[in-house]
């Protein structure tokens, strides 16, 4: 008789190696650039429910800056000068680098003491996103960590040309993964005219690249699965879970990074 060989079946990566490489990269340009202390031991992973999006409201610009106000203190940017307007009055113009010792951030209830400036850095919103919160959080989370970047002065990974993806990154690592996951991609549906395509996020990651993103979050802040999958859309939970194999399967790029931790200087 011939004996059966049995092969063990390797789970299949979520993503390519290349995009899992860019993504570790960018997780250590983030750490090295945008506050480790913060990411190891204050960031939340950020769920959308009234208890990281309290407040009642009753227009649609107030509804905005509930939005706006918590997603700015969840990004650790609750000292920075940033401010909503309405879409009718909003005037883009150039931001100019602030003179700043270091770019910390704080997530925390007590924060960092106000920045001091001459500029405000105000931000602006479609009006139409209102009707899709987790969207409207992520396209604020996103516009942020461009903010984030100009300061800095740092481009990610890959340069100029990688400008949006790389802040979208860095908004996953600021917390924001489970929100930006559920809005990188929106079915039409059966019926065109429930489709908005105004409301939703543009994207510029894959959604397997977010939730491969997601669940490096995750797993470097040892965030139990069903935490991280809770508020995922039910199709992507199983998706979620391939993302974090490939990630376990790849020590040396996660030990790569919680080196970082290391570094944080103990009280």
């Amino acid at each position: 008789m011939f004996k059966k060989i049995i092969h063990a079946i390797k789970p299949q990566p979520l993503i390519s190696p290349d995009s899992a490489d860019w993504i570790y990269q960018a997780f250590d340009w983030a750490l090295t650039q945008f506050d480790s202390i913060e990411f190891f031991e204050r960031a939340k992973l950020v769920q959308p429910t009234n208890q990281f999006f309290p407040g009642g409201v009753n227009s649609v610009h107030s509804k905005a800056e509930n939005i706006f106000k918590h997603t700015q203190r969840h990004a650790g940017l609750a000292h920075w000068p940033l401010h909503l307007e309405p879409p009718e009055q909003f005037i883009n113009q150039p931001v100019h680098p602030m003179t700043l010792e270091k770019l910390e951030r704080h997530s925390g209830k007590s924060t960092l003491p106000a920045l001091i400036t001459d500029q405000t850095i105000k931000l602006s919103y479609n009006p139409q996103q209102t009707l899709k919160p987790e969207d409207l959080s992520s396209s604020f989370a996103h516009l942020m960590a461009q903010h984030l970047v100009v300061q800095s002065r740092v481009l990610p990974p890959g340069g100029q040309d990688y400008f949006a993806e790389g802040t979208e990154l860095l908004a996953i690592f600021m917390g924001f993964g489970v929100m930006f996951a559920n809005s990188a991609y929106t079915f039409r549906g059966g019926c065109g005219s429930c489709y908005n395509p105004q409301a939703n996020r543009q994207a510029t990651l894959s959604e397997y690249e977010v939730l491969f993103a997601l669940a490096l979050f995750c797993h470097l802040k040892n965030i139990p699965i069903a935490e991280a999958t809770a508020y995922l859309k039910p199709h992507l939970k199983s998706k979620y879970k391939q993302a974090l194999k490939q990630i376990q399967n790849q020590p040396n790029q996660v030990d790569a990074l919680l080196s970082h931790k290391e570094n944080i200087p103990t009280n």
